[in-house]
């Protein structure tokens, strides 16, 4: 594997069709893209595909820049597999709203499993926002939580809709692409918050998909407001509450692993004009318990060590290539720390290449077999 890094829009194509040269005559299998919002996808696609015929080029738009064993890229990155290697993908890309996201999603898994001759190891998953439970409960319909599931939601700079999937000749504005992969290696996962629990803690007593209505019985924002110090008391009746929130998400537990509960992130992003209600980027339900996190900026930067040592885990072997899924909410508030999570996932990764993308939604699973979840603000690692 080897990773082309494109330090800005300008020139992006020229810049990709240099860097290629200098690997000419490889063999290629695949290779995985993310691109910030302006940067001219199709091109850099076409452009790949004319200097290896017929190689699948795939990925998702990103906030902000790309993050690579390069450093953080305003442009794009593209890690690329040769056949030489024991990791073989196959991709599917589909356009879908929130009704068509579950039958889609079972269809996109047949496909892969039909293309891979057997069931895939890990899925890679990157989805527009909006829907990105129905997906998951797609894949899990067909694979019973057998097959891990990590990626992270296709994002763009302003959060104005601009976020795009895709796959070779397909540009999808609405949908998702899912990738299986299949590799003598074994593909491992970690997903994290790298946020502290307070002393905080009620349950959802009412709610409907994302917005939760009450909790404990009263207005949810009122309840929220109070646990997190008036951080929100200008926009009780109504407003964005995004960058108030990103430091002090909500959070379920799922399940614990060495007496450590496996947190999973809800970010509040809108208070619900007149109504008290907060509005959420992932689904919650009547039951749920909910604790109020806090992180500062530091963490946040020096978590990416901890996923890449809990997706190694305990076998020791040395990476052949890595993903990194980084929430764009964090991104935002440590942004001029941007080259320095590059830094900290590269001294986990033994000199290996890998690629990153900020993600407006994680997907990711906390352990080997079950469940895959669908989290905000949280930070993911796949290694090979």
């Amino acid at each position: 594997m080897f990773v082309v890094a494109i330090d800005s829009v300008a020139g992006a194509v020229s810049s990709l069709e240099r860097q290629l040269d200098r690997h000419a005559g490889k063999d290629l299998a695949w290779a995985l893209m993310y691109a910030v919002e302006g940067a001219p996808i199709a091109e850099l696609v076409a452009a790949a595909r004319r200097k290896f015929p017929g190689l699948p080029v795939f990925g998702a738009t990103s906030f902000q820049g790309v993050f690579s064993s390069h450093g953080f890229h305003r442009g794009a990155g593209i890690l690329f597999g040769e056949r030489s290697e024991p990791t073989r993908v196959a991709v599917t890309v589909s356009a879908a709203d929130a009704g068509q996201a579950f039958e889609r999603a079972r269809s996109a898994c047949s496909a892969l499993v039909e293309s891979l001759g057997g069931q895939p190891q890990m899925l890679l998953l990157h989805a527009t926002p909006g829907f990105e439970e129905k997906v998951l409960a797609g894949i899990a319909s067909v694979f019973s939580g057998e097959v891990p599931v990590y990626g992270g939601s296709a994002a763009d700079d302003e959060i104005a809709g601009q976020w795009r999937v895709f796959a070779n000749d397909s540009i999808v504005k609405q949908g998702f692409l899912l990738v299986g992969i299949a590799s003598d290696l074994r593909p491992s996962g970690g997903f994290l918050s790298g946020y502290l629990p307070t002393e905080h803690t009620g349950k959802v007593t009412r709610a409907e998909g994302r917005i939760v209505h009450e909790i404990d019985g009263r207005p949810a924002a009122v309840v929220y407001n109070e646990w997190a110090g008036g951080a929100i008391s200008g926009e009780l009746d109504g407003g964005n509450v995004l960058l108030k929130t990103n430091l002090l998400p909500l959070a379920r537990t799922k399940g614990v692993s060495l007496g450590m509960p496996r947190r999973l992130l809800s970010h509040p992003h809108r208070v619900v004009e007149k109504t008290g209600s907060l509005a959420f980027f992932t689904e919650l339900s009547v039951g749920d318990t909910l604790t109020l996190m806090t992180s500062m900026r530091e963490p946040l930067v020096t978590r990416v060590r901890r996923v890449v040592q809990r997706a190694r885990g305990a076998r020791g072997r040395k990476p052949r290539g890595g993903l990194l899924v980084y929430c764009g909410g964090c991104l935002g508030v440590v942004l001029d720390q941007a080259g320095r999570i590059s830094d900290e996932f590269n001294a986990e990764m033994d000199g290996a290449p890998f690629l990153g993308i900020a993600t407006f939604g994680e997907q990711g699973a906390f352990f080997d077999k079950g469940e895959s979840h669908h989290g905000n603000l949280m930070c993911s690692a796949v290694i090979l």
